[in-house]
């Protein structure tokens, strides 16, 4: 396989999740407080469904060689 390995970790859909609902932030402390609050209220469910992805998700990074998913 050449080129960059596959990052499989659903942190980073979890992240994501949480860019999409950030609010503008004028310094660095509302920005932390913001993550923090938008962490906590990061409902189970989304991250439950995200854990429960990662058999799929390896199943089709194998299936692609190692190169893009739909995931």
């Amino acid at each position: 396989m050449s080129g960059p390995l596959p990052y499989l970790s659903p942190v980073e859909h979890a992240w994501d999740q949480l860019k999409r609902q950030m609010p503008s932030c004028h310094s660095v402390h509302d920005l932390e407080l913001a993550v923090q609050d938008l962490w906590t209220h990061l409902p189970q469910d989304n991250i439950r469904c995200l854990i429960n992805s990662m058999p799929d998700r390896v199943a089709a990074c194998i299936a692609a060689g190692g190169g893009p998913t739909r995931y």
